[in-house]
């Protein structure tokens, strides 16, 4: 057993000396090897002496040596362990602080260790998390198979892969660009075990290298697009910018061309040489160069006119890097003003030689031109009132208004208006003809409006002395018609009177002798001879109907005079709806009565009034059947005449009168209009045979007439018909 153990102790010291040898292993292993070997060859002295015993000094200073030898092993190793967990903090300082992913794989591309910030960039919590995966469990195939492919090159070729730029979506949902570097992982011995990279976020820096790109290009353009010629020079004059007007205005083949040379490849020496003293000065001083004219001859050897503005080149702390300069030709320019202001002077010219008044305005009402005749209108010189708007000059501010209102439709609708304004020209009204027209510019919008305005006064007083002569013409020849109407219907009725008064006179001995005849004829009829008896009546009632016409036409053609007394008109109208209160009844017609109080009193032959209002009521009960009937009175003043043709009172009633209304309304269907005009005629009714006479409405305007007063008929908007009855009060 004890020879078992000294040989198992000895093996163990070989092998730790060898594994010391070789080197192969990391520090901290060596130092335990050292510590194992030491340790195993110690027992294996202590083991020997034991058994030689205290006579074998050689035994005990080799065991002396062996435990120095142990010692020393083991202050190496602790001092190996300190530098290796100092490289170890090192080493993981870096890793987690590098604003940066760092990252190594094996030859699988499986991950064996990353640093704290490419785990919060994956969405995880701890570097942990990551180890043992791949791309593939946090990528998409596309991005992760990329990455495989560059990693199996890598370990393929021994070359690595530096400042790659990628689009890559991260694990926020966000996508941008980053920059990866990766190279070989190798062993001590040089062989390659995987791989090792290093990735940073460069989406900012890459987005704004997009835009200054794009701002680059879009500056390129934009001086390239322009007509004038625009350069930036160094402080030694080399051309470091041009743009593509530049270079044809020299003849260069392209603004590259240019780069690099000066002013004296391209102008003549005296230009050169006063533009260098310029670029001097500016440079010296930092005085920009502002619109400076100078001519030159050009390629076909025309004189141009040349402006040239430069300004000085500075960086962010104010140092001057050189000059930028712009040239614009302003030949054309310069020939088009002078024939604009040679143009302007002509049309100035022929505007004041002209007897309208003659203006210009921009779109917002102010003046840009005025010719002498607006001068002398409104008494200004035209220096005060360009510029200005009429609000500014014109003492009436509603004048200044419709001037502005005018302006606004001619800019609105595009098109001229015509209108006649009027003015107060020293405190005398003045007419004026007015054309507004709005000027248009070269791309079709209004960018102005003119006016023409010509003094009209005279012919606006002759035209409205014309009118109103005109006027009293038209009313005279009004006037002449009527009487002329009047007269014609007055022969009328007075023939119609004779004839009346003729036909009643031929006619009433006639029927007294029917009449005898007819009493001497029933006396001998027999009394159960039924239909001789109702004959006999037939005949009588045809007599009386004979007698009524008769009595009609006398009284229409009678020239008594009447028996006028004063009378309350409310009173008139209480006895007529007394007389006819039972046919109304029998009728079924209800009567309304809106008598005003207090009426005057007024002459009149109250019988006569009576038989026009019977009359009135009855025509409404036969127009109308059953319904209402309403009688009003009023007292009032009269409102325009409105008397029909033939009216006698033409000479009595007169605007303004006091007088007293009364209307009778019905509301049965009203007149035809047609039949409106010949209400009044004799012998004209509406009326079923045997219900009228015709004599009714024109005796009753004949009495109305007697009375000096009117007898209107009218239909009402709401249906029926009123009839106004107009007398005066005296």
């Amino acid at each position: 057993m004890e020879r078992a153990l000294r040989v198992a102790l000895a093996f163990c010291g070989i092998l730790a000396v060898l594994w010391l040898a070789l080197g192969e292993s990391s520090a901290p292993s060596r130092a335990a090897a050292g510590a194992v070997g030491a340790l195993a060859i110690t027992s294996l002295a202590w083991q020997q002496r034991r058994r030689a015993g205290d006579a074998s000094r050689e035994a005990e200073i080799l065991a002396q040596q062996l435990v120095d030898e142990r010692q020393k092993i083991e202050h190496d190793f602790v001092r190996l362990r300190e530098e290796y967990e100092i490289l170890e903090h090192y080493f993981e300082t870096v890793m987690n602080n590098i604003p940066a992913n760092l990252y190594f794989k094996d030859e699988d591309s499986h991950f064996l260790k990353v640093n704290q910030g490419m785990a919060e960039s994956f969405g995880c919590s701890h570097p942990a998390d990551i180890l043992g995966k791949t791309d593939h469990d946090f990528f998409g195939p596309e991005h992760a198979d990329q990455a495989l492919a560059d990693e199996r090159q890598i370990l393929a070729t021994g070359k690595g892969i530096e400042d790659k730029v990628e689009f890559e979506n991260f694990a926020d949902g966000k996508v941008g660009w980053v920059l990866t570097t990766k190279q070989p992982f190798r062993n001590r011995a040089g062989e390659i075990i995987g791989t090792f990279g290093m990735s940073s976020n460069v989406t900012e820096l890459m987005e704004t290298r997009n835009t200054l790109e794009k701002e680059r290009n879009m500056l390129r353009s934009l001086i390239d697009s322009f007509p004038d010629r625009i350069f930036v020079r160094d402080p030694g004059r080399h051309y470091l910018v041009v743009n593509k007007a530049m270079a044809e205005w020299v003849g260069a083949s392209s603004p590259e061309e240019m780069l690099g040379k000066r002013p004296d490849d391209y102008f003549p020496e005296a230009l050169v040489k006063s533009g260098a003293r310029e670029d001097l000065n500016l440079l010296a001083t930092g005085t920009p160069v502002i619109n400076r004219e100078w001519k030159l001859r050009g390629q076909k050897g025309e004189r141009r006119i040349v402006v040239t503005t430069k300004v000085p080149w500075v960086d962010a702390e104010g140092r001057y890097l050189g000059i930028v300069g712009m040239d614009r030709d302003v030949t054309e320019e310069r020939r088009a003003k002078a024939l604009l202001e040679k143009t302007e002077q002509n049309l100035q010219e022929l505007m004041d030689n002209s007897p309208a008044v003659v203006y210009m305005k921009d779109v917002s009402g102010r003046y840009l031109m005025v010719n002498r005749g607006y001068e002398e209108l409104f008494g200004l010189d035209r220096a005060d009132v360009l510029g200005r708007t009429d609000h500014d000059f014109i003492a009436d501010p509603e004048a200044a208004d419709r001037f502005r209102d005018s302006d606004l439709k001619v800019l609105e609708k595009g098109k001229s208006i015509q209108m006649d304004e009027r003015l107060y020209v020293d405190g005398e009204p003045r007419w004026y003809v007015s054309v507004k027209f709005p000027l248009f510019d070269a791309s079709g919008r209004v960018h102005a409006t003119a006016g023409i305005s010509t003094d009209i006064t005279d012919r606006k007083e002759a035209e409205q002395a014309m009118g109103q002569l005109n006027e009293e013409l038209v009313l005279a020849n009004d006037n002449l018609t009527r009487a002329h109407e009047q007269l014609i219907q007055a022969e009328k009725m007075e023939s119609i009177g004779r004839l009346a008064s003729g036909v009643a006179h031929e006619v009433k001995n006639p029927l007294a002798m029917i009449g005898m005849g007819l009493e001497l004829l029933a006396r001998r009829i027999p009394e159960d001879d039924e239909t001789g008896r109702e004959t006999l009546e037939r005949m009588k009632r045809g007599i009386e109907r004979a007698k009524t016409i008769i009595k009609g036409l006398v009284d229409f053609s009678s020239a008594r005079q009447l028996e006028r007394l004063p009378v309350n008109p409310n009173q008139v109208i209480r006895d007529s709806l007394a007389l006819v209160d039972y046919e109304l009844r029998k009728g079924g017609v209800k009567v309304i009565e809106d008598l005003a109080d207090e009426l005057p009193e007024i002459k009149m032959d109250a019988t006569k009034i009576e038989q026009v209002l019977v009359n009135l009521l009855i025509n409404a009960m036969h127009a109308m059947g059953a319904g209402e009937i309403v009688v009003r009175s009023r007292q009032g003043r009269l409102v325009g005449s409105g008397r029909d043709e033939g009216a006698r009172t033409a000479g009595h009633l007169r605007e303004g009168d006091p007088v007293v209304f009364i209307e009778v309304e019905d509301s049965g269907p009203g007149i035809d209009p047609e039949n409106l005009s010949k209400l009044y005629d004799p012998f004209f009714t509406t009326k079923p045979t045997g219900m009228g006479t015709g004599l009714g409405l024109s005796v009753s305007r004949k009495i109305i007439e007697l009375h000096q007063g009117t007898l209107d008929l009218e239909n009402r908007e709401e249906g029926g018909v009123r009839a106004t009855i107009v007398l005066k009060v005296t």
